[in-house]
């Protein structure tokens, strides 16, 4: 071993390749990265025809790709989601120029509906691992509100400490917990833990959130996504966590995300397939969702 590879806890030349995942069986057609923010808005459109309201979050907000931010960039997708029952949208971001274009979309969303009372769209520059803590602690949420946060991290940045402070917000009192959507880089892992050569346990430690990370390293792609989805109902608390293949487009395109989806409705998880389908076939965000019949809620 080198030094420069010394440096790490453990041989990174051990790390499994990432290898193509067969696709469960309840999901019909693979879902490719481009269609990640399609996927999201879709379902949320599905969620909110019932509940008629709801508060979304997004602590990664800002566009990952500046050159198609309208079609992929997930807040935006969200936003022209017709009927539009989320009033309520409060968007975490750390970068300064992607922190302009959430104030640009910000201002245009509003104008759209100027004339409708008790919308609110509030963007909140900084590492959210310290401001979304901050705002929660200051602007708690009531129980019954319905409320959705998207954890889309590029590689490892979203702290353990953060997801816990979320997933512990509400939901004691008679309500649910925030729902989560958590984004795990699967393909872009082990060449971010490769990259990493100063203060690497408290980086690995901040991450994961306790002892273990050699074991969940070690891993096969499906094994990291079944133990996140895991980790969400043992140690967060949540009812149902499912997670989902994200894939690299192609005919056996191996996973570059899994999306972790944690809620307490006994509805969710089903809905969530409908949107993993629907979209995955190529199904338009513009198709009312009043039409798909299998997405009634009980």
């Amino acid at each position: 071993m080198n030094e420069s590879e010394s440096r790490f806890l453990f041989d990174m030349t051990a790390l499994p390749l990432v290898e193509p995942d067969q696709q469960y069986t309840h999901l019909k057609t693979p879902l490719w990265t481009e269609n990640k923010a399609r996927f999201i808005a879709r379902y949320l459109n599905s969620f909110t025809f019932v509940t008629k309201h709801g508060t979304y979050i997004d602590a990664f907000a800002g566009p990952q790709h500046e050159d198609s931010r309208y079609d992929t960039w997930a807040v935006n997708l969200v936003m022209q989601n017709k009927p539009a029952w989320l009033r309520n949208y409060y968007l975490f971001e750390k970068d300064s120029a992607q922190v302009n274009h959430l104030i640009t979309l910000r201002d245009s969303y509003l104008a759209t509906y100027k004339d409708e009372g008790n919308r609110t769209v509030e963007v909140i520059a900084g590492d959210c691992n310290r401001t979304l803590p901050e705002f929660l602690s200051k602007n708690p949420i009531k129980e019954k509100e319905a409320t959705f946060c998207l954890l889309d991290q590029r590689s490892t940045e979203c702290a353990w400490d953060t997801v816990k402070c979320v997933a512990a917000h509400k939901g004691s009192n008679g309500g649910h917990k925030i729902e989560l959507f958590y984004f795990l880089a699967q393909s872009w892992m082990n060449r971010a833990l490769k990259s990493w050569r100063k203060d690497v346990p408290n980086r690995f430690h901040r991450w994961w959130g306790k002892e273990g990370i050699k074991d969940f390293i070690a891993l096969t792609s499906n094994e990291r996504g079944q133990k996140i989805a895991e980790r969400f109902k043992t140690e967060l608390g949540y009812k149902y966590a499912t997670p989902f293949p994200i894939q690299k487009r192609g005919k056996a395109g191996c996973v570059m995300f899994w999306m972790i989806h944690a809620s307490d409705h006994p509805r969710a998880t089903a809905l969530m397939h409908d949107a993993y389908n629907y979209v995955g076939a190529g199904g338009s965000l513009n198709t009312p969702i009043e039409h798909q019949e299998m997405l009634k809620m009980e």
